[in-house]
């Protein structure tokens, strides 16, 4: 849900954080006999729901923008012996190498600051910053290459304002404490913090604003153009046309016109610079102020020549001047229209264009990424690993689809790191595209490969039988 006029929406996020911890000792854990022995000999995942971060080091994630307290949060871990770093020794069986991951879902209230410039046109960035009470040197985050992640659109409570893009971006920086600084000898320098920020793109959709925005303020401005088939001059009879009549027509239209943009700049937040709607109700403000002020013109020029109190021939010199205003007036009037038409086209909806462009590029990344994980699990000696994770219960039901011991992509530093384990692919745009809010159940993949092997297991009786 986003809310426009304050500058922030609500989200119900889910993130992973992964890291290698060296010489993990289980006897600090709350673990059972059991879970000790698929650590250390059955290479089964374990799940815990707390982890002393007195004790074991943690990345200690927390939300950059998150607006006040963060409600309902779910946390647990996962522990895995390390195969390729970790050799048990009968001197000191319960230290390993293990690779821990963090998992974490959070519903909150989040600050996003909103670029109005193209309202109501408008293609927002809707961003998660991630970062750690670490500082770089003891901490980094990076996103996980091997992982994809997708956006639940269909939980999107706005879907009649805005339109959710599918594709996720993620990009990453540093940010520097304000009033933490290094040891006197070093001199004053500002500690920093690494911060993964996290963003899905949403579209306003701007039909509401066409026919309440743009359509009321043109027809308000189009008929300020009918006055001028009230005659300019002074005709004194039993109908009365003045010239003043023009002012008041034009000066009431004016003043509606002002009204309506400041009841519509009421769903707007306050901000210094215009929007596409804005520039173009002042536009047509100042259309009607130069009507006014041609009206006031030819008025002074009639009363100044004293013309008499009779129709003026249509061949009078006012009556051609008037009609050449009307032309020029109303013609840049067009050209206007125009202009903003091709600038829509070419600038607002351009960025909209390039939106469906990275979503099609994400679904087409989506798709190979997943063939290509449904191949590591051809051996039957994985299949059997993930059908026996499951059924000991060791697996958290929100887990991904790439086996958790490949941890090809860690990143260790000597005195500790961490990733987050959000996937990101490149394309020719400079535009990164990953994945962050999807709470992953138990893939199809999984039950085809169970089934797969239940079938083989059956037709191995079957032939032993005959």
């Amino acid at each position: 849900e986003i809310d426009t006029l304050n500058e922030k929406y609500q989200a119900d996020i889910y993130f992973e954080a992964r890291w290698t911890e060296r010489q993990l000792n289980l006897n600090t854990l709350n673990l059972t006999t059991q879970q000790q022995t698929q650590l250390l000999y059955e290479n089964i995942i374990v799940r815990v729901d707390e982890l002393n971060s007195v004790i074991h080091w943690s990345p200690q994630l927390f939300i950059e923008n998150a607006i006040g307290q963060i409600g309902e949060q779910d946390r647990w871990f996962t522990i895995k012996r390390n195969v390729l770093k970790s050799v048990v020794e009968i001197s000191s069986p319960f230290f390993i190498d293990a690779d821990i991951c963090e998992y974490r879902r959070i519903k909150g209230v989040f600050w996003q600051k909103l670029e109005l410039t193209h309202f109501p046109v408008d293609v927002q960035d809707l961003t998660i910053s991630i970062t750690s009470h670490h500082h770089v040197e003891n901490c980094i985050l990076v996103q996980d290459e091997q992982f994809h992640s997708s956006i639940n659109r269909e939980a999107f409570f706005d879907q009649q304002e805005w339109s959710l893009y599918e594709h996720v971006a993620t990009n990453t920086r540093e940010t520097k404490e304000e009033y933490s600084f290094e040891c006197e000898n070093s001199g004053l320098k500002q500690k920093q913090h690494p911060v993964l920020a996290i963003t899905c793109r949403a579209a306003r959709r701007p039909g509401y604003y066409y026919w309440n925005g743009f359509c009321l303020i043109f027809l308000i401005t189009i008929s300020s153009f009918c006055i001028f088939s009230i005659s300019p001059d002074k005709i004194l009879s039993i109908l009365t046309s003045l010239p003043q009549s023009r002012l008041q027509i034009t000066c009431t239209l004016l003043l509606t016109s002002v009204t309506f943009r400041w009841v519509v700049n009421r769903s707007l937040p306050q901000i210094s610079y215009l929007t596409i709607l804005d520039i173009y109700a002042i536009l047509s403000i100042i259309i009607l102020v130069l009507l006014c002020v041609w009206h006031s013109i030819i008025a002074t020029m009639i009363f100044v020549n004293n013309i008499p109190a009779r129709p003026v021939e249509s061949n009078n010199i006012y009556v051609l001047i008037d009609r050449y205003v009307f032309i020029c007036l109303f013609t840049i009037y067009i050209i206007l229209h125009i202009t903003l038409i091709i600038w829509l086209i070419f600038v607002p909806y351009k960025r909209r264009r390039k939106m469906n462009y990275l979503d099609r590029e994400y679904v087409a990344n989506k798709y190979i990424q997943i063939d290509k994980n449904q191949s590591k699990y051809g051996s039957q000696q994985d299949l059997v690993f993930r059908r026996s994770s499951s059924i000991n219960d060791s697996l958290s039901s929100m887990k991904s689809r790439k086996k958790i011991e490949e941890s090809e992509s860690v990143i260790i530093i000597t005195n500790n790191s961490t990733f987050i384990p959000i996937h990101e692919k490149t394309n020719d745009i400079t535009t990164k595209t990953m994945n962050i809010v999807k709470l992953r159940e138990q893939d199809d993949d999984y039950y085809h490969h169970t089934n797969d092997i239940n079938d083989e297991l059956k037709s191995t009786q079957i032939i032993h039988a005959e």
